[in-house]
Parts: structure tokens; C-alpha cells; sequence
């Protein structure tokens, strides 16, 4: 499948990278090819990402350019990249979820969608070191640095790219801790300990309710005005963790990755109890969705048994709670007979 989830789809459209490279297992900070830096920033400094790529520099990178989602991964870490890339700001203005709590004020954009990369601004920052998402099983799977601009990036700051693919969200969010040590970040202040403290009890909540609601299918998707694309859970980290939680989430068919796409006239294919449509600002709104008949003759939508959801994950403790928090709300206030 190609890194649009239809052909004929725009950019504005796009949702992710298909294939895949299942991430390391969940690495020490200090393991082979990761040297986190401590103290001054001086001396050699290396990093090995999940294409088994490593990153060299003279000492730890100070000027860091991220993908959105990963720079707002590093941020509440205390790595502030200088620049980012990828979707920070929707058309009124407002900031995109991918950018959590980035200070979009404080970094410069190289570019604000994933066709939208500015080589000359990428340049002028002078960065030594370009982190971004790993969406498949190529080396050149990775957010918005495609088989064309990966190359050029490439040739101006080494890429560590952290894989999404396949894997689970907290071992998404401890490859992204390790890497925010590595650069100088504190995995450990009174607020991330924290954060990780309410993940955990947030996981256990989730986990509880699930298991109180046995039984309930919960059916995740993104619209357009095309069609429905029916998510493939193990694919995406957050939507992998909520099944190993007990979560009953239905499994989009078909052999491409991601995704399976649906005309509007299949949209009963899978029946749900609870239906997550993707909230991201380019996805098509589920007011708008009401335009179409089949739409709203699913028993989930007449029973208002619907909620938000994003195909880009929060890769850190601290974004990621609030999220299941949400769900799991979701989840104690679901029926589970919408479908019999």
C-alpha cells in the first residue's frame, strides 16, 4: 500500500506510511549504540534508531529539527527542537493535536503539511540532528522525509527515525524517552514521574472497564467524503495497547496495512457498539458525515455511542494519560447491546 490509504488521495488526506519495522524491544537508556549525554554537552555522541541507523555526532545535538509529533514527544522532556515539520497549525490558526504542547511561537516551521518541507529554512537553522517517525518497513518509511527528500535531509544532520509501526504505545514512549536522554532531556522531573505514575493507573483503569464491558466492539475509523477507512489495530501503537488492555476493537480486512477502505454504501460492513472517528482537522467531521444515508443508520451513531480519536498517537506519558482517560470514560458509558 502507498503512504496514502487510497489512490487518488490528496496530501491534505494523508495518514500514514504503510509497511513496517516492528521497534526494538524497549531499550535501557544506556544500551548498545545509545549514549545519553549527561551534564555538559561535550564529547562524541551517538544514537541508534529503529532502522538500526546510527547517528553520529562530535558531541550531543543542541539543534534538533522533529517531525511534529516527535518534537512534541521531546518537548515535555525538556528537549526544545528549533525547528519542526509536518502539521503544527490548522487553517484558523489553532494548533494541530500532533504538536501537544510544543510552544509553536518558540520554533520555526519548515513546513505546515506533509508535502510542505522548506529546504532552505531547514538549512538556516543549521541543525545537527532530524528526528521523525518510522511508519514502515523501508528505511525511508518515515514521516514526511520520503524516498526524494530523505536523501537531501540526510546530507545536511544525520535522522533518527523511531518506529510507530507494528508496536505498542509504550514502547513507543520509552524509545522516545531514551532518545530525549540522550539529549540532554530529564526522564525523571517531579512531572514526567508523575505522568508515567497516572499512565500506568490510567492503563489499569482502561483495562478495568473493558473487562466491566465484555463484550463491547468498539470500531475505529477516518472519514472523507470517498469513503470509510476501517483502522487495522495492530498497526497503530495506541490502538495495539488498548486490545493487549482487553479492549474488543474490530479489525479492518483486506491485505494492505493500516487500513481498509470502505465506500460510504459499506459502512455497516463491521457492526459496533462504539465508533472512534479520527478528530484530526483534516479528517471529514462527523457533523458531515451525517450527509451520508448509511452513516446514520448505524446503530452505534443512533445510539450516539461515538467518540474522538487520532491516527497520530501522543509518544509521551504526559500526553498520552488524558487520551485514555477520555476513552475509558468513554468505555463505563457504552452500552454493549447497540449491535444485537
Amino acid at each position: 500500500m502507498s503512504v496514502f490509504p487510497a489512490a487518488g488521495l490528496s496530501r491534505r488526506g494523508f495518514l500514514i506510511g504503510a509497511g513496517g519495522l516492528a521497534a526494538a524491544a524497549a531499550l535501557t537508556a544506556c544500551s548498545s549504540g545509545d549514549k545519553p549525554s549527561s551534564g555538559a554537552a561535550t564529547g562524541p555522541w551517538e544514537f541508534t534508531d529503529d532502522r538500526g541507523q546510527k547517528a553520529s555526532r562530535d558531541q550531543r545535538p543542541a539543534r534538533v529539527v522533529a517531525y511534529a509529533s516527535s518534537a512534541a514527544a521531546l518537548w515535555d522532556y525538556g528537549v526544545r527542537p528549533v525547528g519542526v515539520f509536518g502539521p503544527q497549525k490548522t487553517a484558523d490558526g489553532g494548533k494541530e493535536i500532533q504538536a501537544g504542547n510544543i510552544d509553536l511561537n518558540a520554533v520555526t516551521s519548515i513546513g505546515n503539511a506533509w508535502d510542505d518541507f522548506s529546504m532552505e529554512k531547514f538549512a538556516a537553522l543549521k541543525p545537527d540532528l532530524v528526528v521523525t517517525g518510522l511508519t514502515g518497513t523501508k528505511p525511508t518509511d518515515m514521516w514526511v522525509l520520503t524516498d526524494d527528500l530523505g536523501p537531501k535531509v540526510q546530507q545536511v544532520a544525520p535522522i533518527v527515525a523511531l518506529s510507530e509501526y507494528k508496536v505498542t504505545l509504550p514502547k513507543v514512549i520509552e524509545r522516545y524517552a531514551q532518545l530525549a536522554v540522550a539529549l540532554g532531556g530529564d526522564a525523571n522531573s517531579a512531572t514526567m514521574k508523575q505522568a508515567k505514575a497516572d499512565f500506568e493507573k490510567a492503563s489499569e483503569d482502561l483495562r478495568a472497564a473493558a473487562k466491566e464491558k465484555a463484550g463491547l466492539k468498539v470500531l475505529v475509523l477516518y472519514g472523507d467524503k470517498d469513503g470509510l477507512y476501517i483502522a487495522k489495530p495492530d498497526f497503530f501503537a495506541d490502538l495495539a495497547y488498548y486490545r493487549e488492555l482487553g479492549l474488543d476493537i474490530v479489525s479492518g480486512g483486506g491485505s494492505e496495512d493500516y487500513w481498509e477502505q470502505l465506500s460510504w454504501e459499506q459502512a455497516g460492513k463491521y457492526p459496533a457498539d462504539l465508533i472512534l472517528t479520527d478528530s484530526r482537522s483534516y479528517a471529514l467531521p462527523r457533523a458531515q458525515m451525517t450527509q451520508f444515508p448509511t452513516w446514520n443508520q448505524l446503530p452505534a451513531v443512533k445510539a450516539n455511542q461515538l467518540g474522538d480519536w487520532s491516527a497520530e498517537p501522543r509518544f509521551n506519558h504526559l500526553l498520552a494519560t488524558p487520551v485514555i482517560q477520555k476513552l475509558t470514560a468513554l468505555v463505563k458509558g457504552a452500552r454493549t447491546d447497540i449491535t444485537a
